[in-house]
């Protein structure tokens, strides 16, 4: 029999024929209740998360990352604290982190966490510790679609040829540069800066590792385009395209601003065209600090990018955070990112293996 307190709720502002499941209180908002409801309805709520790929907790007393940390770890015991991505993030709790420590006028495109490692996580958490005011949403999107809609001889050409990441980072003793889409060091990525230790590290996710001049670090391993879904075997477009091609800030821009219609959306919008024109024209494809390619070392059409940010916004459910609101995530099946904001903003996130 359905626990009374779960709801089907439409959520989508732009398209109310996608939904999420929504899980809100009937009567008692206390942490007790939810830790209680997740506890008894364990199976109907990993049928329900695989079947819509998000699960949202809201309206519930849900107010410290401790507390976030709690009904994470209900949810899912198996959680992790090792973060190999590109998004600087700090530590709240032993398993909770800042989602992102970018800045808000920063666009993150949507992508399944860490899809472009052999390690990627099983299932992601968010709260929203800080209500933001203007934008900031955390938009979500079924990768599975995404994979059935693609025009079959792009889906065939990614499918046979596979993709390459392409990774480059300056050191702790690199001289002053400036590269807006280098996240990080390669020191603050695998927290050390003992070659040694991070060779190791690039061994065990399968990465090839480049010494380069001014204690650089690059990057390139080559991965599949497509994962089979470990419980339903529906293929999904599983791979970092829409984020790491050069190509890819700057058409997320062109359709956030057709979204939002403002100055500030237009600003940015316009820069990040003229930064990607300008190293199109001056950088080697190898040099750029993120950037992908087919694993045969051809470059990956701009249109295809174009193509797969059109399938990725036509299926985009987007919801307005609300304080204490908690977000799990099918990763294996749902991407998510992060639409520009400004003002306050605090989302948290954790993630299990």
């Amino acid at each position: 029999m359905r626990c009374p307190f779960l709801h089907l709720q439409f959520f989508n502002p732009y398209k109310m024929s996608d939904n999420i499941y929504t899980i809100s209180p009937d009567l008692s908002t206390g942490k007790s209740t939810l830790l209680e409801q997740i506890k008894g309805q364990q199976n109907a709520l990993k049928t329900s998360l695989v079947k819509h790929g998000s699960i949202l907790f809201s309206g519930f007393d849900i107010r410290t990352p401790e507390d976030f940390e709690e009904v994470a770890l209900a949810l899912e015991p198996g959680l992790q604290n090792n973060y190999s991505g590109t998004s600087p993030r700090n530590s709240r709790t032993k398993f909770v982190h800042s989602a992102s420590e970018l800045p808000g006028h920063y666009p993150i495109m949507q992508h399944c966490e860490m899809s472009f490692l052999p390690t990627a996580p099983r299932f992601l958490f968010f709260f929203c510790f800080v209500e933001p005011k203007d934008g900031g949403e955390t938009p979500i999107c079924d990768f599975r679609k995404v994979y059935s809609q693609m025009n079959p001889a792009i889906r065939e050409e990614f499918e046979k040829k596979g993709v390459r990441l392409i990774r480059n980072y300056s050191g702790p003793n690199t001289k002053a540069r400036k590269d807006i889409y280098q996240l990080k060091k390669w020191d603050e990525l695998f927290k050390t800066q003992d070659h040694l230790m991070v060779e190791e590290e690039c061994k065990k996710d399968k990465l090839e590792l480049t010494w380069l001049e001014d204690d650089m670090l690059r990057l390139v391993n080559d991965r599949p385009s497509v994962q089979v879904h470990p419980d339903t075997g529906e293929p999904v477009w599983f791979n970092h395209l829409q984020v790491f091609h050069r190509e890819a800030a700057a058409i997320e821009y062109k359709h956030i601003f057709k979204r939002r219609k403002d100055f500030f959306s237009l600003k940015y919008m316009v820069a990040l065209s003229g930064i990607t024109l300008f190293k199109r024209m001056f950088k080697k494809p190898e040099d750029e600090a993120m950037h992908m390619i087919f694993a045969d070392g051809s470059e990956i059409p701009k249109r295809y990018v174009e193509h797969v940010e059109q399938l990725i916004w036509t299926n985009l459910v987007a919801n307005k955070w609300k304080l204490g609101d908690v977000l799990m995530i099918d990763n294996f099946s749902t991407s998510h990112g992060r639409f520009p904001y400004k003002g306050p903003r605090d989302i948290l996130v954790a993630w299990s293996a």
